[in-house]
């Protein structure tokens, strides 16, 4: 370069720029990764990559197992391979696919054949690819619809590394029935959602695990997510067929492959939990090739004597039932739990203040505290109650009772301003307290007693004064059942009338004025039969459709008078249930003392009838009887009834 050129500078490069470029149009390319190729050829000639779009012209596939062989291309019949399992799971097996494809520059095209929105999804894995053809009703059916929905899948595929034209068959027959709606319809007018792509999904290996199926039973937290701290699970019962332990053995997994071709390999399972279990009789062994389950052979609680022995028993005897020491114990009653609690000293406690005990079978030497709380069938107390503590039994026998007890069956020896609620019960010595059953008979009674029952209340020997005696049949679960079930059924019937006699009236209105149109019609039909001539089908009708209307009111007529029947029915039954009160009696096998209440209570009307007891009183039986139509009295009678 001269020195003028130097001064001047060399504008040859303007020049060349000043020269035009010519357009790009497309390029044939071969590559593993056209993506790739897609970016580096919009980079050279200054294009956006969405400038560019590619036709495949061809795919290759070839696959590798071992060093050995190197890189086998599949045609068509080693392409098969790809379908057989134990191939494709061979972890030596490497797939890799060449791409042929025309890059080229989109055009503006107004006649370019519209496609349906396509999109390519998968799995996290990408062991299954679902593509989404969303509705268009721009789409509009051409001939090579088809084809090109199948090149913009696997277009899609290629952009995102998938496989293409392995383990795609189903994919083709969905294309083809959306291709069918499309010409049929004319549109494309529903979203379509299939696979396109299906690898393998590896099964995951499964560790060793030993689960004590019997401690998941205790609750660490109630419903509002609190922790009662005295359930420790001291007791652990468990019903006969349960499965109360279980090993679960390690098993191995199964690599996959997924639509990228990429091995997916899984680990080995751990072993770390498998142990020894000694058992007796009353545990059963059930194994197989995936676990080992530890059955319970009779209902009780699990005892595990020592480590890794276990057995089931159905007695348990404790000392005491205390925070310290148990904690609450709660077992199902199906489980038939037996437990003892030993302490009988009568300045301490059987059972702690707080303590809550559930079990089949409960006996306690000794007391029970202050708001201790028993769920049991069978019960037995031998020392007193607090009067803070709840009790809820099938079958009770408590010797000193203070608290509140619910059963139906009540034994108790001497009831000291407890409460009692149960059907048959029987007190040897009252001493104060409430008492509310169906059949109640107390030995010896003193004084302020409340007692309320249904059927039958007798008393042996009457010691005492300010007792109050009721008969109230409504003070049973079962009255009270019965009353509202049948109250119900009324209500609801009385409802279903009060609509019936307007309806009744109605129809029969219309069918009283439609019988002379219809009589009319009937001889018309007569007079062309006479004539040799069908009758028209409308008349016909008339006539049917007349004899419906007649069917229908009187099967409506019949409904209405069997429900008025079973109304007056119901009507019946709840007063025989109210009136049971008539049937019901106090017996007093000794004589009356002074200020004893004698009381009983009629539900329907709602009257009470009272009598005031004099001293040295004989009277063996109280009834309540009716005297006259609404007028009621207590009849006292100086002889036992039959």
């Amino acid at each position: 370069m001269g020195l003028f050129d130097k001064i001047m500078g060399d504008n040859s490069a303007e020049k060349k720029e000043e020269k035009k470029k010519p357009e790009f149009k497309s390029i044939v390319v071969e590559s593993e990764n056209i993506p790739r190729e897609m970016k580096g050829i919009a980079a050279a000639n200054a294009l956006a990559l969405s400038q560019l779009d590619f036709k495949i012209i061809k795919v290759k596939t070839s696959y590798s197992i071992g060093k050995e062989e190197g890189w086998i291309e599949a045609d068509e019949e080693k392409l098969k391979q790809f379908k057989d399992k134990d191939f494709i799971l061979n972890s030596d097996l490497k797939i890799k696919q060449m791409y042929k494809v025309e890059i080229f520059k989109v055009q503006e095209d107004e006649n370019r054949a519209v496609l349906p929105p396509i999109i390519l999804g998968g799995n996290k894995s990408l062991t299954k690819i679902i593509v989404t053809i969303k509705k268009d009703v721009e789409v509009k059916y051409f001939s090579k619809i088809e084809n090109k929905i199948i090149e913009e899948i696997n277009k899609k595929k290629i952009r995102a590394g998938i496989l293409v034209g392995l383990h795609d068959e189903m994919m083709y027959k969905d294309i083809k029935t959306i291709v069918s709606g499309i010409r049929v319809n004319g549109i494309m007018n529903e979203e379509s959602m299939f696979v396109v792509c299906q690898g393998i999904d590896p099964v995951m290996p499964v560790n060793d695990d030993f689960i004590y199926h019997y401690k998941q039973k205790l609750s660490k937290e109630d419903d509002q997510g609190r922790v009662d701290y005295s359930k420790r699970g001291y007791i652990l019962a468990v019903s006969k067929g349960d499965c109360i332990m279980e090993y679960i053995k390690p098993q191995f997994g199964i690599a996959g492959r997924n639509c990228q071709g990429k091995y997916m390999s899984v680990k080995e399972p751990r072993a770390e939990n498998e142990m020894l279990v000694n058992h007796t009789e009353n545990i059963l062994k059930k194994e197989d090739d995936e676990k080992i389950k530890y059955v319970a052979g009779q209902n009780g609680y699990v005892a595990e004597d020592s480590p890794g022995s276990f057995d089931i028993q159905e007695n348990m005897e404790v000392d005491e039932i205390s925070f310290k020491t148990t904690g609450s114990i709660e077992t199902d009653m199906s489980a038939e739990v037996k437990i003892n609690i030993t302490e009988a000293d009568v300045f301490k406690d059987a059972i702690g203040p707080g303590m809550s005990v559930e079990t089949y079978e409960l006996n306690i030497q000794g007391n029970v505290a202050s708001g201790a709380r028993i769920k049991a069938e069978k019960l037995t107390i031998g020392g007193q109650t607090h009067q803070t503590s709840t009790i809820e039994a099938k079958n009770a026998q408590i010797t000193i009772h203070r608290g509140t007890v619910t059963a139906e069956v009540v034994n108790v020896d001497r009831l000291e301003g407890g409460k009692i609620i149960g059907d048959i019960i029987n007190v040897k010595q009252a001493i104060g307290g409430e008492i509310i059953g169906k059949n109640i008979v107390i030995e010896e009674l003193a004084s302020n007693v409340s007692i309320t029952a249904s059927d039958t209340i007798e008393i042996k020997e009457l010691k005492g004064t300010n007792n109050k005696f009721l008969i109230d049949p409504s003070m049973t679960k079962e009255f009270n059942e019965n009353i509202e079930k049948i109250t119900k059924e009324i209500k609801e019937l009385s409802l279903r009338l009060k609509q019936v006699p307007k309806f009744l009236k109605e129809r029969k209105r219309v069918i009283e004025l439609t019988k002379p149109t219809v009589k009319l019609v009937q001889e018309k039909i007569l007079e062309l039969k006479r004539d040799g001539k069908n009758p028209p089908v409308t008349l016909l009708l008339k006539i049917k459709e007349f004899q419906k209307s007649v069917n229908e009111y009187n099967g409506s007529l019949k409904k209405f008078k069997d429900d008025k029947l079973q109304l007056k029915n119901l009507r019946e039954d709840l007063n025989q249930v109210q009136m049971k009160v008539f049937s019901a009696k106090i017996i007093n096998h000794s004589p009356w003392q002074e200020y004893n209440e004698i009381k009983f209570k009629l539900i329907s009307p709602a009257i009470e009838k009272v009598y005031n007891t004099k001293e040295h009183e004989i009277i063996r039986e109280i009834s309540l009887k009716e005297t006259g139509e609404g007028t009621y009295e207590i009849n006292r009678s100086s002889e036992y009834s039959s």
